[in-house]
């Protein structure tokens, strides 16, 4: 029995503002469901869905920006040197100042590419956990990453296999796997008056077979585009199938591309292009078959999960966490290899031409899905990871932590020389001065001379340019 209650930081890597996305979704659902062992205080870079939703549950939110370190995710050549880099931008002190004032006993940082929260902590002495919920890419450069998260972290909290593997032999701190639930009393099968309203105003008839694609933000990675060409290949055998497409552009040509390829394709009357609905629970509802054909190896398949869990057979690519989340749900022939939107259209006919089984199917998933993923089994697995915490880490739990950290107050930060190659933010500035200032020394002859010769060297590009479009 814990007689203190230890206090958590949980820094979000994004908090958008016109939906919430799967990463957000994560965070806030292990938020609610560790509150009764920790005092969470959620950090978000701004005011956004996320921070709503917590503090509508009680959370206490702080806002504090925080930037990103994208080369995690694909590691390149310069990543240790970007990482360091971190130091030197402005937002380091300003996180390092927010810790020290609330002084938390474990600090969690959310995704790979949210670093600054871990070496802000390991600055201050603060225990990371680092929650991840991607499958990072595997490059030349990966042991790079890997050396980050080993540097800046004390446990890892990974939300499958998938998303684990990478660190599995290369990181030396515990792996803790907590696959996500999506549950709640929205999410279920059989809802015919949400079904019917929802379907209304996609204008479906009830002969029609509806069959959908969502996605917070689309861009290529999520496969708008093999969607598009799995249904054209259904549109020509099943005139009754309708294709719902349901979320916002990220990626606007990639966008336009997709949509001018269904204006191409002679079945635009087949498909429906509507924004992210903020009840998902609506859009499944409607849905007869979810299709996921998510490009990256994903970290997990929160998609599926809802889709299985309102009732919907789902087919969607091997990818990654995805596949794994097929497999464990007993899907997994209905997990085809990525990129291959044949195979999509494929398992998807078996589905449309047995209505039976298309029925068989959507419910064996709400079941297997609650079964697997359900709260009940998150909750379970979050007070087993509580207990290990308990265990393993009883100096975290006390409350040393914070009032060590507490005690020790806002340090002075001796920032140490950038990294070879990166000039400090304020040397950088001063140098863009001094070009300036040689800029101005110039005579006016010569500025003019200069930038003739750069509006001749604009036109040849831009005739270069017509040429070559010409040709094409």
């Amino acid at each position: 029995m814990m007689t203190y209650k230890p206090k958590m930081m949980l820094f979000s890597h994004v908090s958008n503002t016109s939906s919430i996305t799967g990463a957000e979704k994560l965070l806030l659902m292990f938020c609610l469901q560790i509150a009764p062992y920790f005092e969470c205080i959620l950090v978000a870079p701004q005011e956004g869905k996320l921070t709503a939703s917590a503090r509508k549950q009680g959370m206490t939110v702080r806002i504090q920006s925080c930037p990103l370190l994208f080369g995690m995710y694909q590691p390149g050549e310069r990543l240790e040197q970007e990482a360091e880099g971190l130091r030197h931008h402005p937002d380091f002190a300003s996180v390092v100042r927010c810790m020290a004032e609330t002084a938390p006993d474990i600090v969690l940082t959310n995704t790979i590419v949210n670093v600054m929260p871990a070496m802000a902590a390991k600055l201050l002495g603060i225990p990371v956990l680092w929650k991840i919920t991607e499958t990072m890419q595997t490059t030349a450069y990966t042991s790079a990453a890997t050396a980050v998260v080993e540097k800046y972290s004390d446990c890892l909290i990974a939300i499958s296999e998938a998303s684990a593997r990478v660190f599995r032999g290369t990181v030396s701190k515990p792996i803790t796997l907590l696959p996500p639930s999506a549950d709640n009393e929205l999410l279920q099968p059989s809802q015919m008056l949400i079904r019917n309203g929802y379907r209304k105003i996609l204008r479906l008839k009830d002969s029609h077979i509806c069959i959908g694609y969502i996605s917070s933000f689309i861009h290529p990675e999520k496969g708008l585009l093999e969607f598009i060409r799995m249904a054209k290949i259904l549109a020509a055998s099943y005139p009754n199938c309708r294709f719902v497409v349901i979320g916002k552009p990220a990626d606007q040509s990639y966008y336009d591309r997709c949509v001018q390829e269904v204006n191409d394709s002679g079945h635009r009357n087949s498909f429906r292009f509507i924004p992210f609905v903020e009840s998902v629970h609506s859009a499944y509802s409607a849905m007869d078959i979810l299709v996921v054909p998510s490009m990256v190896q994903e970290g997990f398949g929160m998609t599926a999960l809802e889709g299985m869990l309102c009732g919907k057979p789902v087919v969607s690519f091997d990818s990654g966490g995805l596949g794994e989340l097929m497999k464990n749900t007993g899907n997994g022939h209905f997990a085809v290899p990525t990129g291959d939107y044949g195979a999509l259209a494929a398992k998807v006919s078996e589905l449309v031409n047995q209505p039976e089984f298309l029925q068989y199917t959507g419910s064996m998933n709400a079941n297997a899905a609650r079964t697997a993923y359900g709260m009940e089994t998150y909750r379970q697995r979050v007070h087993g990871f509580v207990q290990e915490l308990q265990r393993g880490c009883p100096d975290w739990m006390s409350g040393d932590v914070s009032r060590r950290v507490s005690a020790a107050g806002v340090p002075a930060l001796n920032v140490p020389p950038p990294p070879v190659g990166q000039a400090a933010p304020a040397k950088r500035r001063a140098g863009r001065r001094r070009k300036h200032a040689r800029k101005a020394r110039r005579p006016a002859a010569a500025v003019r001379a200069r930038r003739i010769q750069r509006k001749a060297g604009a036109g040849k590009r831009s005739k270069r340019r017509s040429k070559s479009i010409k040709r094409k």
